[in-house]
């Protein structure tokens, strides 16, 4: 494939139903004939959250700057196709009403504050280096509870213990996972998602508008710069009252939380939950960085008419490094780790429930029989490959294996992260 071919990339249009395909083909027409026909207005998405929810409380202000910033770079950045609109215009509509329904839900119910969240097991790490496997895995141990992924996109009101089973939201959670896999089948493979199992905090962090995942939807740079650098306090505030609110419902001894992106902002997790016990999960950076463009390309696809092959690659390679960066800094001027555990993905491939009795060890906990049993009945049920296999390569996204051993070669030298061939 000449250079020219794989710098843009048109979505694979048989991999979307036909339906969709004509659906972007007029809005493709219409933009030609209207510029700017289709563009997200802040006040408009604003309004319409407020009349579905019949609510007007956002809470505390400073959740707007992220908000206006991420419209504006979707609108001028990120070049969605008909579908996209639809599902980021979704994406924000829902963000916004769940901020509403918890900020009122502790509006009513003022005894939500009194809730403690202590002492949270937090996993982290660079994205694709095995931190899924590990937060199913501690969701196993009863004395954990995950955040699960039907409760992180609406949090309230919050399940309780005689519904959490059957909620009829789950149901809704279901039916959207669903049509994710219809339009993006590859990404069971990627990365495996339920509404029944542990999720990615990054949707309450959303709540404020700082989250990392805003950008797996699309090309949204002015986001993405200001996101690296703005200040995540407020946001770990109110992923803290998310959590309040969910345990206020469920009795909750111990949360076990997971996303790649506290590692760019741990400063702001240790100032909210400075008991905090991280675990900050490594791998060779020729398998992440490959795997990271190839999931975010898979993603975007779904919202746009072209992705940008090697953008992505570039933009996630840098992500990459910043995190590394960020994080590592942090540690160092902490200047004790002994509230981390670094954990190597080879480790936790080879010995999944020895990785974690390692962890429980450093932290000063104890992992029974139970839940041990439990671990290693999982494993057993649910093979590295059950969903099919990932592939790439890097030059699929214009990198080199040579560029990105050397960019990262601080990172592996530091933790002695070993190289997988």
């Amino acid at each position: 494939m000449s250079d020219a071919k794989r710098d843009v990339r048109a979505t694979d249009k048989s991999s979307l139903p036909r339906v969709v395909r004509a659906m972007n083909s007029y809005g493709r027409t219409i933009r030609r004939i209207r510029p700017g026909h289709g563009r997200f207005n802040a006040d408009a998405l604003v309004s319409k959250a407020q009349e579905s929810a019949k609510l007007d409380d956002f809470g505390p202000d400073g959740w707007q700057e992220g908000f206006e910033i991420l419209v504006d770079s979707i609108n001028d950045e990120g070049n969605p196709s008909q579908l996209g609109r639809m599902i980021l215009g979704g994406l924000i509509d829902s963000t916004l009403q769940m901020r509403l329904r918890v900020v009122d839900w502790a509006n009513q119910h003022p005894e939500v504050a009194k809730e403690q969240v202590t002492a949270p097991i937090v996993v982290t790490g660079l994205p694709r280096t095995g931190t899924t496997l590990l937060s199913n895995l501690l969701d196993l141990d009863p004395a954990n509870r995950s955040l699960l992924g039907w409760e992180g996109g609406v949090v309230a009101p919050p399940p309780t213990l005689s519904n959490h089973r059957e909620d009829p939201r789950i149901a809704e959670s279901v039916k959207g996972s669903g049509q994710l896999a219809k339009l993006a089948p590859k990404v069971q493979a990627m990365h495996p998602m339920a509404a029944t199992l542990p999720t990615e905090c990054v949707t309450l962090l959303g709540g404020e508008f700082k989250s990392i995942h805003f950008e797996t939807q699309g090309t949204f740079n002015t986001y993405g710069a200001w996101f690296e650098t703005c200040d995540m306090v407020p946001a770990y505030q109110f992923h803290r009252l998310c959590l309040q609110v969910l345990q206020s419902g469920i009795p909750t001894h111990r949360w076990s939380l997971k996303t790649p992106g506290h590692m760019w902002h741990l400063n702001a997790l240790y100032a909210v939950y400075p008991d905090a016990r991280v675990v900050w999960t490594h791998r060779d950076p020729l398998k992440v960085v490959g795997s990271v463009a190839s999931l975010n390309c898979t993603l975007h696809a779904t919202n746009t008419d072209k992705v940008d092959f090697n953008a992505v690659g570039r933009i996630w390679k840098d992500k990459c490094l910043h995190g590394i960066k960020a994080g590592t800094e942090f540690r160092d001027q902490r200047g004790s780790d002994d509230t981390v555990f670094d954990l190597q993905y080879a480790e936790l491939m080879d010995d999944p429930v020895g990785s974690v009795e390692r962890i429980y060890r450093h932290f000063n906990m104890e992992l029974d029989d139970l839940g041990r049993r439990r671990m290693t009945a999982w494993m057993e049920e649910n093979p590295q490959d059950r969903f099919g296999r990932h592939r790439y390569t890097l030059d699929q996204f214009g990198l080199s294996a040579e560029e990105v051993r050397h960019q990262f070669a601080p990172y592996t030298d530091r933790y002695e992260v070993p190289s997988e061939g």
